[in-house]
């Protein structure tokens, strides 16, 4: 059996590395011929190396980003031709197709363009097409169609979970794979002395002007972010590469500290050493409810995804967490047992 795992996102996104990871060790245990991973940047940031050790080959994948902002004609007329034919052919060389995790199907996305055309084609083929652990939606009439044409769909929340449902599609509770990652016990302290918690900010959600702290609480304009608490309040990032500017901006005008995290290892020694964790990024927030640190979701502009997590996050303990990301995941499994 011989599988291409698609979409992959590596331009340093430790979230990205913490799900992708769980996936492909899933998928290694079903005795592939060939793992190959299709993503994006060309040279993968030094942060995804975890992931490339994974897969047997990887194939850089380069979007066509324009075509998200051309008009429907045009993309049916030039870019959908070329890019059908470029799928097919690397397509026919795989015995199934397993779509990376994220929250890329979306219509806000530059990518949901390709990536549900990749579904269409992978379908015409006659291939499996695997949805693994996605935030889905909203989408227009073709887009849900596309999706309506995997051969699994898997939800990493009930806020995708329930939009599939009233879209009457069959699809499969779940939570995000990163409730499964091996996190490392931090041996070492952490970097801050004194008691401190974290705060995740992107770098695209919040104005650095609007910012401000008063009364050791954390506000943007006139609403709290983070309340005032015991110890300091700590800006940190989950990826470095998109937030690193905004965040030396925000800590010099509010005169916080700022920590980078550039590895796994990073995050975990970070927040394990924390009193908990504020954040508009999805994973950081798992990553403090696995070991075991409160957790407050902040909205950003992708309604499903951080609006299910808080539910998730809310609603079941981490036990329950990891079981439900546990079926999802033996969902792909078995889906893809059978193929040859």
């Amino acid at each position: 059996m011989k599988l291409l795992v698609l979409h992959a996102w590596l331009k340093g996104n430790l979230g990205d590395v913490l799900q992708l990871s769980v996936l492909l060790r899933a998928l290694r245990e079903l005795g592939p011929s060939a793992l190959d991973l299709a993503g994006y940047p060309a040279q993968p940031a030094a942060e995804t190396g975890e992931v490339l050790a994974l897969a047997d080959r990887y194939l850089p994948d380069r979007f066509p980003r324009s075509w998200s902002l051309a008009p429907a004609a045009v993309g049916r007329a030039v870019f959908e031709p070329w890019w059908r034919k470029r799928r097919r052919s690397l397509f026919s060389r795989y015995d199934a197709i397993v779509c990376a995790p994220g929250p890329y199907l979306a219509d806000y996305d530059a990518r949901a363009v390709s990536a549900l055309s990749d579904i269409t084609i992978a379908a015409d083929l006659g291939l499996p097409v695997i949805l693994s652990s996605h935030s889905i939606g909203p989408l227009r009439s073709d887009g849900i169609a596309a999706v309506g044409r995997a051969s699994v769909r898997v939800a990493r929340e009930r806020a995708t979970y329930r939009y599939l449902c009233d879209q009457q599609q069959q699809v499969v509770p779940s939570a995000d794979l990163a409730f499964l990652y091996p996190y490392p016990r931090a041996a070492a302290p952490a970097p801050i002395d004194g008691p401190y918690r974290l705060v995740f900010l992107r770098g695209n959600n919040l104005r650095a002007a609007r910012l401000r702290v008063t009364g050791g609480a954390l506000f943007d304009d006139a609403t709290m972010i983070a309340d005032a608490s015991a110890g300091q309040l700590v800006l940190a990032t989950s990826d470095h590469g998109r937030d690193a500017r905004f965040l030396e901006r925000v800590s010099r005008a509010l005169g916080l500290t700022w920590i980078p995290c550039r590895s796994v290892a990073d995050l975990t020694q970070l927040v394990g050493g924390s009193s908990g964790v504020v954040s508009d990024r999805y994973h950081p927030a798992i990553c403090a409810a696995v070991l075991g640190k409160p957790a407050h979701v902040l909205s950003n502009r992708e309604p499903h995804k951080m609006h299910g997590l808080k539910d998730l996050l809310a609603d079941h303990t981490l036990a329950e967490l990891q079981e439900l990301a546990r079926a999802g995941l033996r969902t792909v499994q078995d889906a893809l047992r059978g193929v040859r």
